[in-house]
């Protein structure tokens, strides 16, 4: 009779060997980034995974990440160690396998996507003075039907781009990140391009 120890330990020792090579790519890749880690364990517990969890998992603590402060990061090793805790005795090799080899995609396309148009993005925001309400007009005309060019909820644009509630304006990083952050893995330079043209004065 196995020890159920045992077992997650042989479930988690056949998932990392299938894992390796896609985990290198998605932390290359995420650079560490705190969110695209939360991202990622969320898709793995098919549930949304807090981010103090995540610190827990990575063996952060909270003081060390106010420390760091925005531009915390983990390490290889933490990203190795946090998978290894969270394998239990009955997953599967493709259960982790899928969620890495999507989150592969999504990354690697935004920053193909990001380097193809980010020096177009950086002049829209300067051609707006980086004014949120015109920012809000070129992200609705890129949702998707049947939203496209329809205006936001208040508020929404804020907390899209993760600036205060009352704030007017953004800072071109903020813009940025939350374009990468959004981009899915169907997403083109070539349906951009045209959208940016429109909105940059």
């Amino acid at each position: 009779e196995h020890h159920p120890e045992t077992k997650s330990k042989m479930a988690a020792s056949t998932i990392l060997a299938a894992i390796a090579e896609d985990m290198g790519k998605f932390y290359d890749l995420s650079d560490g980034g705190l969110e695209n880690i939360t991202l990622l364990f969320s898709d793995i517990a098919q549930a949304p995974v807090p981010l103090p969890t995540v610190l827990e998992l990575l063996g952060i603590t909270e003081d060390e990440a106010r420390a760091a402060g925005p531009g915390l990061k983990a390490t290889k090793p933490m990203l190795e160690a946090a998978i290894t805790k969270s394998i239990e005795e009955d997953d599967t090799p493709d259960q982790y396998v899928k969620v890495f080899k999507q989150h592969i995609l999504r990354l690697s396309n935004a920053n193909k996507v990001m380097s193809e148009v980010g020096e177009s993005l950086k002049a829209l925001h300067a051609s707006v003075d980086g004014d949120l309400g015109k920012i809000e007009a070129f992200f609705c005309d890129l949702a998707p039907e049947p939203h496209t060019g329809k205006p936001m909820p208040p508020g929404m644009i804020n907390a899209l781009i993760r600036v205060g509630p009352d704030a007017t304006t953004c800072p071109v990083e903020a813009f940025l990140d939350c374009m990468c952050r959004n981009l899915d893995p169907n997403d083109t330079s070539e349906h951009l391009i045209p959208n940016i043209k429109k909105h940059t004065a």
